[in-house]
Order: C-alpha cells, then sequence, then structure tokens
C-alpha cells in the first residue's frame, strides 16, 4: 500500500513540474506577442504620421501677385483678399450685382483669383479650382462669383466659361465672424486646383 502511494506521489509531483515548465514555456511567447502588437501599433503610428507630413509638404506656399503654372491647366494669381459688409463689382456702374453679408456680427471674407486658362478649350470658371479659409483651427467654405463687362457687374461661374488663353477674375466669398477681422489670428486661404493644393498666408 506504501508502495502504491509513494508512486503515486511521484506521478503527482511529475505533473505538477510538467505543467510548470509549460506554463513558464507558454509566458515568455505572451509577451512577445504584445511586443509585437506595440511594435506593430508604433509602425502604424509612424506610418501615419509619414502621411500627414508629406501630404502637408505637398501643399506649395504662394504670395499675393504671385503667377502660378499649372501645366497644361491654368494660371492663378492671388489679386487681394479683404473682410467688408458688402462686396461690389471693382468698377460698378448703374444696376449691378452686390453681396451683403447677412445676420449680426458677420462680415463677408473675400479672395479675388485671377485665372488663365492653359487648357485647348474653354472650361467653365467654377470648375477650375476651389477655395477655403484656414482661421485659426477652424475651416470656412466658400461660393464664386465672377467679374462680367469689365467688372462692371458680377455673374454666375457656373454659367460662365474661360476660353483658351484668355483670363477670367473670381471673387471667392464666405460669411464669416466680425471677429475674425482684427484678432490677429492665423489666417490664410488652401487653394485645390487640378489635385495641386497652395497656401496663401494672410497673417
Amino acid at each position: 500500500m506504501k508502495k502504491i502511494a509513494s508512486i503515486l506521489l511521484i506521478i503527482t509531483l511529475l505533473f505538477t513540474v510538467s505543467a510548470c515548465k509549460q506554463k513558464t514555456d507558454l509566458e515568455p511567447q505572451k509577451n512577445n506577442e504584445v511586443v509585437e502588437d506595440n511594435n506593430s501599433k508604433k509602425e502604424e503610428d509612424t506610418k501615419k504620421e509619414d502621411v500627414k507630413k508629406e501630404k502637408s509638404s505637398e501643399i506649395k506656399e504662394i504670395k499675393k501677385g504671385e503667377v502660378v503654372s499649372i501645366d497644361d491647366y491654368c494660371e492663378i494669381t492671388v489679386n487681394d483678399t479683404k473682410f467688408d459688409k458688402i462686396i461690389s463689382p471693382p468698377n460698378a456702374e448703374g444696376v449691378y450685382s452686390y453681396y451683403e453679408a447677412e445676420g449680426e456680427g458677420k462680415t463677408l471674407f473675400e479672395s479675388v483669383i485671377n485665372i488663365k486658362n492653359l487648357l485647348p478649350d474653354g472650361k467653365m470658371a467654377d470648375e477650375f479650382l476651389s477655395v477655403k479659409i484656414l482661421y485659426n483651427k477652424y475651416e470656412y467654405g466658400t461660393f464664386s462669383t465672377i467679374e462680367y463687362d469689365d467688372g462692371s457687374d458680377f455673374t454666375y461661374t457656373n454659367i460662365t466659361s474661360i476660353e483658351p488663353l484668355a483670363n477670367g477674375v473670381l471673387h471667392f466669398l464666405a460669411t464669416v465672424p466680425e471677429s475674425m477681422e482684427n484678432d490677429n489670428k492665423p489666417l490664410a486661404i488652401i487653394i485645390k486646383a487640378n489635385n495641386k493644393e497652395f497656401k496663401y498666408n494672410i497673417r
């Protein structure tokens, strides 16, 4: 009986040692998996950061009055930017269209951009480019109008074609808070044309 008990005790000890050994062998594998997961996450974060930097570096900074040429597409020039309650054509006379800020504490922000068509055919003025305003951490979309009849009036960009090698002067407008005009916070416009982006820093 004592002999059987001794044998059972030895078998129990062998199983215990084996189980402990297995547990010890498994733990490092689990730890390795955690390390691998962390490394993968770091690699993904690094890739995302690289993509963000690459995208940022693709935006070319331009200056007021600078002629920016996009091969076989168009030339763009930022003529002016300003705040005003009422935006009228530069050479307004007689009966003309104008835009007025609506709402208390609101004003209009205007970006005046010249576009020269380098395409072999005419293209609707509103299809050449888009403009958005970056104010501090906020973004504002814009709508456009185009000078007509030597700047004496405005007309719609979606019904006006700019013919090959001809110029069109577009006014991109947005309703913004009045406080934006004088608070000295960062202000810029982003111009997107033919999958290229340009940034004009106003302040």
